[in-house]
């Protein structure tokens, strides 16, 4: 059994050696070896240097030729782990690698895929620093489960460890620190599909002042707030980008039609009624590459595969527009007025496409993880 821990490292000259160290003497159970992956980030501050002269047994060294950031410096240390369990470790002193026994420990046992050491669970030494910065990872954590439909109480955790095929199933894609809940909202939709268990474990946390080189701030939190809505799969999650796609589709529409009519300077009731059957026809096109790209954040195959989910698209729409009209023409008959008549309309459209996407359009299903 190997445990691979991967470092990614940014301007940490005054603690890689420390850490490394630290790392290097962790206390494993008998019959666990230790691989050590350090990803430097292109550092500016002299930890290149001091990675450089490294003559530690165990340790692979690979550096970026550019900052990429902490989830590009994550993807490429996942990249050359070689153990059966990756540990993600900061290199910033904040964690104690002493813990790695509890933290692998539910793996070894065959309980857990993967397990999240947290910060405000069980009874473990904490310094007490920022208290909003406290505040916005509950936030956060809180909206993450929301989405992801989890209950951790650490989200933004940097201990996460991981059985290696889960690792493998991990497309990273964020850049910066919103990978911690691209993260999650990924292992979120494994665990629900393929059954994978995740556990925590109560930590220790030895955080950093902004003076001693902590780097996150509110841009990360935005960011973060993002990712929890972007890379979540849930019905919450699908249906929350539906609607802030829906508003973009709205608007895509009616700068069309305002577009093609003033433009062109159409005048009569035929040209602005050509105007809006291409403004429809513009709106199902931006509204299919916004839903397939962030709301379902479907991958197509081949570019037949493309036409085919874009006919079906508008099959879908088209069907919903359709029950829209023959409600509205019975409603109308029956002497609702055509304002609330249109409203309802709208609202009819609304639901009956979302479920039309979700369940015909879009609908997909994933590779399992392969097991031990």
């Amino acid at each position: 059994m190997k445990l691979s821990v991967t470092i990614p490292v940014y301007n940490e000259k005054a603690t890689i050696n420390e850490i490394l160290k630290r790392v290097s003497q962790a206390p494993l159970p008998a019959g666990v070896d230790l691989e050590i992956v350090v990803v430097d980030d292109c550092s500016t501050d002299g930890t290149r240097a001091v990675l450089n002269e490294l003559r530690l047994p165990g340790v692979k060294v690979v550096f970026h030729d550019k900052n990429r950031g902490k989830g590009a410096a994550l993807k490429t240390g996942f990249q050359n782990c070689t153990g059966d369990i990756v540990l993600i470790q900061d290199a910033d002193l904040e964690y104690d690698p002493r813990e790695y026994p509890k933290l692998i420990a539910p793996i070894l046992a065959g309980d857990a895929d993967v397990v999240y050491g947290s910060r405000f669970v069980g009874g473990e030494a904490h310094r007490v620093l920022y208290f909003w910065h406290y505040v916005a990872n509950r936030v956060l954590t809180m909206t993450s489960n929301a989405f992801a439909d989890l209950n951790l109480t650490d989200m933004e955790t940097c201990y996460k460890v991981f059985r290696k095929e889960i690792v493998s199933a991990l497309d990273i894609e964020e850049k910066r620190f919103g990978v911690e809940p691209e993260i999650t909202a990924k292992l979120a939709t494994l665990a629900r599909q393929q059954r994978i268990s995740i556990y925590e474990v109560g930590i220790s946390y030895h955080g950093r002042t902004y003076e001693e080189g902590k780097k996150i701030g509110l841009k990360d939190a935005l960011r973060a707030l993002w990712c929890i809505i972007l890379y979540n799969t849930t019905s919450l999650a699908r249906l929350v980008k539906y609607g802030l796609n829906g508003i973009l589709v709205a608007l895509s529409q009616y700068a069309s039609v305002v577009a093609l009519v003033e433009g062109l300077r159409l005048t009569t009731s035929l040209g602005q009624n050509i105007a809006y059957a291409a403004s429809i026809e513009v709106s199902i096109i931006v509204g299919f590459l916004l839903h397939a790209r962030v709301t379902w954040r479907y991958r197509f195959r081949s570019r037949a595969a493309y036409l085919r989910k874009l006919l079906s698209f508008h099959l879908t729409t088209a069907l919903s527009f359709a029950v829209r009209q023959v409600v509205f023409y019975f409603l109308l008959r029956a002497g609702m007025d055509y304002r609330l008549n249109t409203l309802i309309g709208i609202a009819i459209a609304v639901v009956l496409n979302f479920f039309g996407y979700d369940r015909l359009v879009f609908r997909r299903s994933s590779d399992p993880v392969e097991r031990p």
